[in-house]
């Protein structure tokens, strides 16, 4: 069996969107991401990306995890996050008509859980603030700096197989992850399948995009939406695996060559650590 481990070795240890008038925060044509100077890298940074097909300046915002990206590498895991008034649901979507949505109800789910109330918005490794998006380079660079308590490794394969009732082939996404903790923790393992290279719809600045790629779409939680409770002891291993069907049906098309799974552990204090594969 064929296997793809990331392997991350660190040292050290509301509601909200009430009605459909929340509007794209408005960014000056000057305001955009700037590098910075190359941070000593101690973590990989978690970015959840809070956008939407109908915000205008929501691909600003991908430039600039674009552009984080291509300074810091795999140390960059970002998820983008639709959901509320300006995104485009998934109910919604006819591929006949090449209406394609985005929103699930995971997305709907973190943005009230969160109070996100305008957009683009980001949070950042958890840290207990959210913020614009031209702030995002200098908050990701103390993030990169802080020493983390966990090592976790990740591998996620995709398997296919006849289902017994329909006798359809069906492919599923089998996931591992090990832990190892250079402290006691106590909080949560999160799961979530994202796909990349989806083509459809947006709203620019300069109008609507029909052909926009996509990248790094929150597509589901695989263990709950708040994923599921862990004690980890210092220097011990925890493990936990899971399955999840790729969707292909009226309201999502998955392609499994554009698929990555995510795995985090959070606490009160935020991201711990957190890991990206592909689907191999």
């Amino acid at each position: 069996m064929n296997t793809l481990w990331n392997k991350i070795f660190f040292a050290g240890a509301s509601a909200i969107l009430a009605s459909a008038m929340v509007a794209c925060d408005n960014i000056s044509e000057d305001e955009r991401f700037l590098p910075v100077e190359s941070a000593k890298v101690e973590r990989v940074v978690l970015i959840e990306d809070y956008t939407g097909q109908k915000c205008t300046n929501c691909p600003e915002a991908h430039k600039v995890i674009e552009g984080l990206q291509q300074q810091y590498g795999d140390a960059i895991v970002a998820v983008s996050i639709h959901g509320g008034p300006l995104s485009i649901n998934n109910s919604s979507t006819s591929f006949d008509a090449n209406y394609i949505g985005l929103g699930n109800a995971e997305g709907d789910y973190y943005l009230n859980k969160f109070g996100i109330q305008d957009l683009p918005s980001g949070m950042i490794n958890r840290n207990g603030n959210i913020y614009d998006f031209n702030s995002w380079a200098s908050v990701v660079r103390t993030e990169l700096e802080r020493p983390s308590d966990l090592d976790i490794e990740l591998d996620a394969e995709l398997l296919s197989n006849v289902d017994e009732t329909t006798g359809e082939n069906k492919q599923t996404i089998s996931i591992d992850v090990e832990m190892l903790p250079q402290a006691d923790i106590n909080g949560a393992l999160q799961v979530w399948v994202l796909e990349s290279g989806i083509v459809a719809r947006q709203t620019t600045n300069s109008g609507r995009d029909n052909n926009y790629v996509h990248n790094h779409v929150l597509r589901a939680a695989v263990n709950g939406n708040d994923g599921e409770t862990v004690s980890l002891t210092k220097g011990l291993h925890q493990s936990a695996s899971y399955t999840i069907d790729v969707r292909y049906n009226d309201q999502e098309r998955w392609n499994p060559d554009n698929l990555s799974v995510v795995a985090f552990v959070t606490a009160a204090d935020g991201v711990h650590q957190v890991a990206k594969v592909n689907v191999k």
